[in-house]
């Protein structure tokens, strides 16, 4: 981080503005003193967003029900929309068969531990249905992990690197719609409502294990990655 006085740092405020927005930081100061500080939006709260990094391998004894993606299954990440690639800031849906897996600390997350790196260091926004925070949740709460439960809602329902998206009635209905038949390949309603609650949350793309979601998304021109 580059350090100006407040004198140069006002004539130079949109060159500034600029390089934060492309991911640099300048401390600003009076008589030697630090005042103030430009620095990415996508950077704030950082350690919120690194507490997510934390959590890998946490849920190594819950969902015990869970089963692995098979080998050689697609994903994990398809583009919504049309979208080919994805920009500093793009919104990311993941759902919690791409989530499960990472928390447990498996082998198959591998493939999408870059990608959750990626939320985790601000460069995307994460997009969450209420149903994936709930089957989150409820790993270490039903195994009596009070602790462990409270950390998992503190950090997904981070307002700073999360869009928590909440059951409403155009959900709910935007759900419906995709379930209805000649719409796609048959979506089960877990499914629906993952895709229905990404689209609303704004999403550019998807990251999940979810094959019968996956296979209603558009095939990718291109890997949608920076």
């Amino acid at each position: 981080m580059h350090t100006l006085g407040v004198l140069e740092a006002r004539k130079r405020f949109p060159e500034l503005l600029d390089r934060a927005r492309k991911g640099e930081e300048t401390l600003i100061a009076r008589h030697g003193h630090p005042v103030a500080a430009l620095v990415p939006l996508w950077r704030r709260h950082r350690s919120q967003r690194q507490a997510l990094l934390a959590l890998k391998g946490s849920g190594r004894d819950c969902w015990p029900d869970h089963r692995p993606p098979p080998a050689g299954s697609s994903g994990p990440i398809e583009p919504l929309g049309g979208a080919a690639a994805l920009a500093l800031g793009s919104a990311v849906a993941i759902d919690a068969t791409a989530l499960i897996p990472w928390l447990r600390g498996e082998a198959s997350s591998r493939r999408h531990e870059s990608l959750i790196a990626t939320i985790a260091a601000g460069h995307w926004r994460g997009v969450l249905s209420m149903a994936t925070l709930r089957t989150l949740v409820e790993g270490p709460l039903l195994r009596g992990d009070e602790a462990l439960t409270a950390r998992y809602e503190a950090v997904f329902s981070d307002p700073a690197a999360w869009t928590l998206v909440s059951l409403t009635p155009q959900v709910a209905l935007a759900a419906a719609r995709l379930q209805r038949p000649g719409t796609g390949p048959a979506l089960g309603p877990d499914g629906a409502l993952e895709l229905a609650s990404a689209l609303h949350g704004g999403a550019t793309a998807m990251i999940s294990w979810d094959p019968r979601l996956l296979a209603s998304l558009p095939a990718p021109s291109r890997p949608p990655l920076p």
